[in-house]
């Protein structure tokens, strides 16, 4: 019985939380290449200032407009970003855009000043993320 209840909470463990080694600097200096860090799969926890995993963008079409039929890491391309607005709250001032972000949406924004987000893309729908960071597992140790 107690094996069977050990499967169960590695099973609910692995559909629920995934590990991600950072690639890039567009959080520089909050996590740098090759850090690693803890993702909680879905939106719970997901808060202004929280920091998220999302589907990388289409450089001609931008976020993707159908929801993520696979979330699996491996399958598609990742950008890690630090939620700025959420649904109903005013576009942040590095947008120069007037208004509130629409419903099911959110702002995402690498703390790096040349990050490539939400300023050139737009609002991300909620429907593209994979997940919101819960903890750093490893620092880089690459100087």
């Amino acid at each position: 019985m107690s094996l069977l209840v050990a499967a169960i909470g590695v099973f609910w463990i692995q559909r629920s939380f995934v590990a991600v080694t950072v690639n890039g600097l567009s959080m520089s200096p909050t996590f740098e290449t090759g850090d690693r860090v803890l993702i909680r799969r879905g939106t719970r926890g997901l808060r202004k200032g929280r920091i998220v995993v999302v589907v990388r963008p289409d450089i001609e079409t931008g976020w993707g407009r159908k929801p993520l039929v696979d979330r699996d890491v491996q399958v598609h391309r990742w950008y890690i970003k630090r939620a700025v607005a959420l649904s109903g709250e005013r576009y942040p001032e590095q947008v120069k855009k007037d208004g509130v972000v629409p419903d099911g949406h959110i702002m995402v924004i690498g703390d790096n000043p040349r990050s490539v987000d939400s300023k050139q893309h737009g609002p991300c729908p909620t429907h593209q993320i994979l997940g919101v960071v819960v903890r750093r597992l490893a620092r880089s140790t690459a100087t």
